[in-house]
């Protein structure tokens, strides 16, 4: 048989296997029912190779299509599983310094973008949220109706410091004057940076 041959299935490079004029890699996709256009990986590409081929970088965000852990994609490499974006920041940047965190300015975990990426302490990561907690009754970060004070409160913590502010009379000035603290007291805050006070 001859196996310098390449795999029947249009575009793929690899050598065909034992059946239908496949690759292995076509040949079990297609007896179990699997799709047969996500490319086949070679068993002789590189590491960045293997990485870049999941990344689908037709937008301004770099998104990670292989697998995923909470959004955020993974990718195996050395024996062991690593984050893909921080893997995406070190090899464009550098080492990430121990404490560092990399931070998605475009608030999409599975973006591999390195323009994307920077690096924050775990408290400034924090600090730059795209939205409100997902239990938030007002749908505002950082803005909460107070019965007791018969108004809209606004409130942010920097390290174990809690600061409250109001009442105000609706939850749209307790928004301003959150978001105003914020630029001020954190200005790694993306989204309160961009928004108008």
């Amino acid at each position: 048989m001859d196996m310098t041959k390449e795999c029947v299935y249009e575009g793929c490079d690899q050598p065909r296997g034992r059946a239908h004029g496949l690759c292995n890699a076509h040949y079990i996709r297609k007896s179990r029912g699997k799709p047969m256009s996500p490319p086949v990986r070679s068993m002789h590409a590189t590491d960045a190779e293997r990485y870049w081929s999941k990344v689908d970088k037709s937008g301004e965000c770099w998104v990670w299509t292989g697998a995923t852990l909470r959004q955020y994609g993974i990718f195996r490499l050395d024996g062991r599983n690593h984050v893909a974006h921080r893997l995406a920041y070190m090899w464009s940047n550098g080492p990430i310094p121990d404490g560092a965190e990399v931070d998605h300015m475009c608030f999409s975990r599975d973006c591999v973008n390195p323009k994307h990426l920077r690096l924050l302490s775990h408290q400034e990561n924090g600090q730059n949220r795209s939205s409100a907690n997902t239990n938030s009754k007002s749908g505002i970060r950082g803005v909460y109706w107070a019965e007791g004070r018969k108004g809209w409160m606004a409130a942010a913590s920097v390290k174990e410091n809690i600061f409250r502010m109001g009442p105000f009379a609706t939850s749209d000035e307790a928004e301003k004057a959150i978001v105003a603290w914020r630029r001020k007291h954190m200005p790694v805050s993306m989204n309160d940076q961009r928004k108008a006070v």
